[in-house]
């Protein structure tokens, strides 16, 4: 089988993905890029001062290619992915890449929502982000199960918490662990 190579870590906005990509990559000794920051030092901008000057496609077009650029890398990483990655077909299709591992944060709405907060790197999603994280759940998490993404609840688990369930996953699974 062949070794984990990359490994992808997506969730809805609030599920971790920054916290836990990097602690999972400092724990691997992996390198480790993280969308919504490596987009902002390419453009000088934040993702939500993108979202309202380009649009919502041409945002999630920037993530895509972020991800993309990312899991281009010669070596091992750790690769922190806005989850509109899941929606771009050829972003879907590299995530199916034998040596690449997708891992899901997935959480509650509610909880979510509690986390989303309106710092000014995160899109504005209306009254309600609880409904609006809904309705992503709903849409992207069937996409993910069918790409085979490994689906950690997160809860009521801490970022070590989660990091030791995402080596976990790899290693049930038949995974070649990662060095």
């Amino acid at each position: 089988m062949r070794p984990v190579e990359h490994i992808v870590v997506s969730g809805l906005m609030g599920a971790g993905k920054t916290t836990v990509g990097r602690v999972l990559a400092d724990r691997l000794g992996w390198a480790w890029s993280d969308s919504d920051l490596d987009i902002e030092a390419a453009t000088g901008r934040t993702v939500r001062e993108l979202r309202a000057d380009e649009g919502v496609e041409a945002m999630h077009a920037r993530e895509a290619a972020q991800m993309l650029d990312a899991l281009s890398a010669p070596e091992p990483s750790v690769v922190s992915a806005a989850a509109s990655v899941i929606d771009d077909p050829a972003a879907r299709s590299a995530m199916t890449v034998p040596g690449v591992t997708v891992i899901w944060l997935h959480a509650r709405p509610d909880v979510l929502a509690g986390r989303f907060g309106s710092g000014p790197r995160r899109p504005a999603y209306g009254d309600s982000p609880e409904a609006f994280l809904a309705d992503q759940a709903a849409r992207r998490e069937p996409l993910l199960g069918a790409i085979g993404a490994h689906v950690i609840d997160v809860d009521d688990l801490t970022p070590d918490e989660v990091v030791a369930r995402a080596v976990e996953a790899l290693e049930s699974t038949g995974t070649t662990r990662p060095a």
